[in-house]
């Protein structure tokens, strides 16, 4: 009798258990929900706002003060080419006409430097080799042989160099100048000056009127 209450005990025990356990999680795999829930919004609002302020300062800011940075250089070139041109401009009469030549070409305003030393007497572009005594120049596309006006906008003052030579290599350069231009337009110790070179060609000398 005692042997069957007991069996019949656990047997109602045994029933009563069954949907406990079914509701109860496996160990080892709980992972609140809520706790891990807000983590994720927040690192992920703070990534956002991190992102967004990131564009603003080095998206928008750097193209608008890049934008301001290009106009002011811009404006700083061209009021330095106005100033160039209005200092050549000035220059006297003899700019454009020199004893028995005459100005056939477009001005060009850049920077000029002098070679020599160890370049003396090594062959140029022409053939002839380079020395100190004649007046000479190398440019990238002016024929050789041709005759430039070179005047240093420093001084104002102006030599007619034959082209003989290609170059300079910098691009920086407008012009190399041989030691005796550059010595005539007194540029030897500054090493490199800011020119104007104005295609030239000789003419003929005008026959003097009877009584003059």
């Amino acid at each position: 009798m005692r042997l069957r209450k007991t069996i019949g005990l656990s047997l109602v025990l045994l029933v009563a258990s069954v949907p406990a356990m079914a509701k109860a999680p496996l160990g080892g795999h709980h992972h609140p929900e809520p706790h891990h829930k807000a983590k994720p919004h927040k690192a992920e609002a703070e990534a956002k706002g991190s992102a967004k302020r990131h564009r603003v300062s080095h998206g928008v800011g750097h193209r608008v003060g890049h934008g301001v940075g290009h106009k002011v250089a811009v404006r700083t070139a061209r009021r330095r080419r106005v100033s160039e041109r209005r200092h050549v401009a000035a220059l006297p009469p003899p700019d454009r006409f020199i004893g028995g030549l005459r100005a056939v070409g477009r001005p060009q305003i850049g920077s000029a430097a002098w070679y020599g030393g160890r370049h003396i007497g090594r062959r140029t572009a022409s053939g002839e080799p380079l020395d100190d005594v004649h007046v000479t120049a190398a440019h990238r596309s002016l024929p050789l042989y041709s005759l430039v006006r070179v005047t240093n906008l420093n001084n104002g003052r102006s030599v007619i160099a034959t082209i003989n030579d290609r170059g300079p290599v910098s691009r920086r350069l407008l012009i190399d100048l041989s030691p005796r231009a550059a010595e005539d337009l007194d540029m030897i110790r500054a090493g490199i000056a800011r020119v104007s070179i104005e295609p030239v060609v000789r003419t003929a000398r005008r026959p003097r009127e009877p009584g003059r």
